[in-house]
């Protein structure tokens, strides 16, 4: 235990990366206490609400599949810079809004910003101590909630005395501060660029890529080559595919209804201050289970955890539906924040724990390019479906899409898991019975193959064994006739 306590590269990594986090994720979710005030100023539907949205998690989404591998080729702290200041412009341009599509435009910047910054963020966390990584995803899942929380809250409460535009100003200019952290403590380990998470975990990447179905050359980087500019060669491994579509679900809801969520409470009675309390409530379980979550992940496993998780998430997404009290709504929100730190640091923690740590930033930012995708069409469809039928119909719908792409993950997990052909080294894979059950047929097969080789060697032996005898005769007799000479 004590080497970990003194880790100073992690710590100041960490402190570096949380500490910017929660400036970037409370300049993401600082507009939406405000949106009931801009419909009225601006004119926006309810729809354009779900689009601008969208058009945040699509802009992430490209962020995560076109620039996320650069984190793995020495470009993190060039990443995080920039992912800041997208994000601080995207804030000041939104505060000169006259019309909807500077709204969409700005929320468009800063996706792709935040993007840019969590890829470089989670890259550099889980290269700092791949043995570590669920705990380090859960203090950056933390450090997100612990934005969500505070972003809404300072705006909700600034309305009432001061103009969008310029709480979205002043947002801006704090964001910029970022820049300080991720200048200071963005950087690898000394080791990290050149050999380090391909070679200090050679044997064990190895195994990793033997039994989740990895292809050699992701599993492998050596200082001569460069992992690829692109993640998509991931795919070829069932197990990367299963892990996918287990935080895709979990990022349905997050679409879903995270932009039309104050227009939900507002329509059951909530007031602005109310409607910021709830983020903040809803952020206070999950940053004080996150640093559980990724322990648990680290020792039982990503998918392990992620199924604890979405045993308590699923259900309560439906109760929205029938939810006519705001504060009853801020409630449950306070109880699904456990579930939604589970499933999503288990995800996260799943998917470091099946690709080596030296393609940690294709992998992480893959997966959550997959899940800005299902979050992206959520959100674009939110908007309609609670303006067709209200709160039932998108919340109760969210929790059936969830229900479906969950099995369909654990489906694809579980074959993946059956069709591993070596022995299980891996976290995720200690319990393949069927795979032990190949090894042990194996074992048994050289073992026999052994003993009949040894069989025939003693058979052979004896076989032998009369013409040594007849031959060390006829040597005595001749021994015999030169002494009597």
């Amino acid at each position: 235990m004590e080497p970990r306590s003194v880790d100073p590269h992690r710590r100041r990594l960490t402190t570096g990366v949380v500490t910017a986090t929660v400036l970037m994720s409370s300049g993401a979710m600082v507009i939406f206490p405000l949106l009931p005030t801009l419909q009225a100023q601006l004119g926006i539907s309810t729809a354009d609400i779900g689009f601008m949205a969208a058009a945040g998690f699509a802009a992430a989404l490209a962020a995560e599949l076109i620039v996320a591998p650069y984190a793995d080729r020495g470009r993190a702290r060039s990443m995080g810079v920039v992912g800041v200041l997208l994000m601080a412009a995207a804030l000041a341009g939104s505060a000169l809004a006259t019309d909807t599509w500077h709204l969409v435009a700005g929320r468009a910047l800063g996706g792709f910003g935040y993007g840019v910054f969590i890829a470089a963020a989670s890259a550099l966390l889980v290269r700092a101590d791949p043995a570590r990584a669920g705990e380090s995803l859960g203090r950056l899942g933390a450090a997100e909630l612990a934005g969500v929380s505070l972003g809404p809250l300072a705006s909700g409460l600034a309305i009432a005395f001061a103009a969008p535009g310029a709480i979205l100003a002043w947002s801006g200019a704090v964001v910029l501060l970022g820049v300080v952290p991720v200048a200071l403590a963005f950087r690898e380990r000394a080791t990290a660029t050149a050999t380090a998470m391909a070679m200090a975990s050679k044997t064990a990447d190895a195994a990793a890529a033997g039994a989740t179905g990895v292809d050699a050359a992701a599993a492998s980087v050596t200082p001569a080559a460069r992992p690829p500019r692109v993640s998509f060669d991931l795919l070829r491994s069932p197990m990367v595919v299963g892990v996918l579509l287990l935080y895709g679900a979990v990022m349905v809801p997050t679409g879903a209804y995270d932009a039309i969520w104050p227009r939900f409470m507002a329509d059951i009675g909530a007031s602005e201050w109310l409607t910021a309390l709830s983020y903040t409530l809803f952020a206070v379980p999950y940053a004080l289970v996150a640093g559980w979550a990724g322990r648990l992940a680290d020792r039982r496993g990503g998918v392990s955890a992620f199924v604890r998780g979405a045993v308590v998430l699923v259900p309560i997404v439906a109760l929205y539906g029938v939810i006519g009290n705001p504060w009853v709504a801020t409630g449950v929100g306070f109880v699904e924040s456990s579930g939604q730190a589970l499933a999503f640091i288990g995800a996260a923690a799943a998917m470091a724990q099946t690709v080596p740590a030296a393609r940690a930033g294709a992998s992480q930012g893959l997966m959550r390019a997959f899940g800005l995708l299902t979050a992206t069409i959520a959100a674009a469809l939110s908007g309609i479906a609670y303006e067709t039928g209200g709160p039932l119909l998108l919340f109760g719908g969210t929790a059936i899409v969830v229900v479906v792409i969950i099995a369909a993950g654990l489906l694809v997990v579980r074959a993946a898991l059956n069709s591993a052909t070596s022995v299980p080294a891996h976290p995720l894979v200690h319990d393949d019975r069927r795979g032990s059950a190949r090894v042990d047929r194996a074992r048994r097969a050289v073992l026999r193959d052994l003993h009949h080789e040894i069989g025939g060697g003693e058979r052979r032996v004896a076989e032998a064994r009369p013409l040594l005898a007849e031959e060390q005769h006829a040597a005595l007799g001749e021994l015999d006739v030169v002494d009597r000479q």
